[in-house]
């Protein structure tokens, strides 16, 4: 099983643990990844490395200066993890991983990327966009999206388990 780290755009305002992300861990889970296959081989983060806020009933989106700011420890969580795969989290994080805007995710989700994630490593890594799992996004809850999303799990799958 390859190392892979998964970045959302911004830490839940609680956490348990560091692989304390439900939703996320439901899908993992329809394509055979277990707690200890996570715990072992995952490594979860977030454009901000903590809880930005609330705006209304949802998270609040970081600001670009936010972002801008925890770079530095991006960077260094992600050289000190060494991913062999890099998942990005929802538009804002696929965004920043591709270096490229990303509307509409229908063009996004389903596919595998070559890139210098978040342009931070100097080298180039499969790149697996997922949607943001939250209650919040009713994108993969559209029938047509939840086939998208399937397919990018399945090549999350392949994409793991390639030696």
């Amino acid at each position: 099983m390859k190392r892979a780290i998964f970045i959302g755009q911004a830490m839940p305002k609680i956490k348990k643990d560091p692989h304390d992300w439900s939703s996320l861990n439901a899908w993992l889970y329809t394509i055979g990844i277990t707690d200890q296959i996570i715990k072992d081989n995952f490594f979860y983060s977030a454009l901000v490395d903590y809880f930005p806020g609330l705006k209304g009933h949802s998270h609040r989106i970081p600001t670009p200066q936010e972002i801008t700011k925890e770079r530095d420890r991006l960077e260094y969580t992600m050289k000190s993890f060494s991913p062999e795969i890099v998942v990005p989290i929802g538009r804002l994080s696929i965004a920043h991983c591709l270096s490229q805007d990303v509307q509409p995710l229908i063009g996004i989700i389903g596919k595998a990327f070559l890139a210098d994630p978040y342009k931070l490593l100097d080298r180039e890594l499969p790149i697996v966009p997922l949607p943001h799992p939250s209650g919040a996004s009713t994108w993969h809850y559209k029938k047509e999206n939840k086939m998208l999303l399937t397919k990018a799990l399945q090549l999350l799958k392949r994409n793991l388990l390639l030696i």
